[in-house]
C-alpha cells in the first residue's frame, strides 16, 4: 500500500514462502471431525493479504483416506478460474490413482 492505493505485483521465489502446507494426522482419532474442522479454518484464516502466502493447504490423513484443503486468498483467484483449476485436479487425481 502506498499515498495512492494498493500495487499488485507478482512475489517472487526470494520474497518470501509462495504457499505453506501444514498435515494434521487423524487416523488414531475416532472423533475428529470438529479438530478437523477447526484446523481448516485456522489455515483459512490465517490468509493476510499484506503479509502473504497467499495459498494455503492442508492434509489431513483419517481412517477413511486422506482430504486436501486448498485455501486461496480471493483476490488471487476468481470463481471461473476456481472451477477450472478444481477441473484439473480432479482429472490429475484420477489419472494418478489409475497410474
Amino acid at each position: 500500500q502506498d499515498s495512492s492505493g494498493y500495487t499488485a505485483w507478482t512475489r517472487g521465489v526470494d520474497e518470501g514462502a509462495l504457499y505453506t502446507l501444514e498435515t494434521e494426522d487423524y487416523r488414531e482419532q475416532v472423533a475428529y471431525a470438529e479438530a478437523l474442522e477447526a484446523k481448516a479454518n485456522e489455515i483459512q484464516s490465517s490468509i493476510h493479504l499484506s503479509e502473504g502466502p497467499l495459498v494455503k493447504l492442508g492434509w489431513f490423513r483419517t481412517a477413511e483416506g486422506d482430504h486436501l484443503l486448498i485455501a486461496i486468498h480471493h483476490l488471487v483467484v476468481d470463481g471461473v478460474s476456481w472451477r477450472i483449476l478444481f477441473e484439473d485436479f480432479s482429472t490429475g487425481y484420477e489419472q494418478a490413482s489409475k497410474g
